[in-house]
């Protein structure tokens, strides 16, 4: 009787652990599953986030081909430190009024990007700061898209149009531009006689030689157009105007309405 008894506690027990095994392995496994579900769930929301903030970097450009005005912005290479931005020309060329003009800012120009830019263009480029020297520009991303980001950058702060990229390197900038030593410039006379007054094939040959697609997102054909255009243009409306703005805490800071009212004056 005793042995009986002692065979159905020991079943039992056995019985009763299985159970509890059983009851373990079944909550691992939804703790688990629930668990990468979160998991999924979350990467889901970085993508969702991620692509939502980096829309208007991936965002295309307008046509510069068809655009009756082309405004965009030059970044100017420094020569003794090939990380930093010199200065930097924002650019406005009227096509059906054969005018143009080039306002030069100098490198120590400080700004501040909006909260809602901020967010996107930190995304791809940690290391920018909201309240940036033009002339550090270049240091956050030697690329296309940092480039982009520049742009994208100024034309928040000063709210002009502003749709299009170059970057020349301080010997490439030498080849097209005269500058002073007050930081006044204008066309190089040995490029408007060769390149701007020369053929098409001249005008070709210039622009293959300092095109990089890295550093623009103007295709180099619409240069070559661009240069021609440019031929039509008397000398009375090329203008360069160099913009001084206001000496602040180790800065300039340039204020949009001087040039929106230089270009509201006709000095367009």
């Amino acid at each position: 009787m005793t042995k009986k008894v002692a065979k159905i506690f020991v079943l039992t027990t056995i019985i009763i652990m299985l159970l509890i095994i059983a009851l373990l392995l079944v909550y691992i496994y939804k703790f688990k599953d629930a668990d990468n579900g979160s998991g999924e769930n979350a990467n889901n929301v970085k993508k969702d986030i991620k692509i939502t903030q980096t829309t208007l970097l991936n965002k295309a450009l307008p046509d510069a081909d068809t655009e009756e005005v082309i405004r965009g912005v030059i970044f100017i290479g420094d020569k003794e430190d090939k990380e930093l931005i010199s200065s930097a020309y924002f650019v406005n060329f009227d096509k059906q009024e054969n005018k143009i003009s080039f306002y030069s800012f100098p490198g120590d120009m400080k700004f501040e990007v909006s909260n809602e830019l901020y967010k996107e263009i930190s995304t791809s480029l940690a290391d920018v700061p909201q309240v940036l020297t033009l002339s550090h520009l270049y240091k956050y991303s030697k690329n296309k898209q940092g480039l982009k980001a520049g742009m994208l950058m100024l034309e928040d702060y000063l709210e002009l149009g502003i749709s299009h990229f170059l970057f020349l390197s301080a010997e490439d900038a030498d080849k097209v531009f005269y500058f002073n030593t007050k930081g006044d410039s204008t066309f190089l006379q040995t490029f408007i006689n060769s390149v701007i007054n020369g053929d098409k094939n001249a005008k070709s040959e210039f622009v293959k030689s300092l095109y990089n697609s890295k550093f623009t997102d103007i295709k180099k054909s619409t240069y070559v157009d661009i240069l021609s255009k440019l031929q039509e243009v008397s000398k009375d409306n090329i203008r360069f105007i160099s913009i001084q703005g206001e000496r602040f805490d180790g800065g300039v800071i340039i204020k949009k309405e001087d040039i929106v009212n230089m270009l509201s004056s006709g000095s367009k």
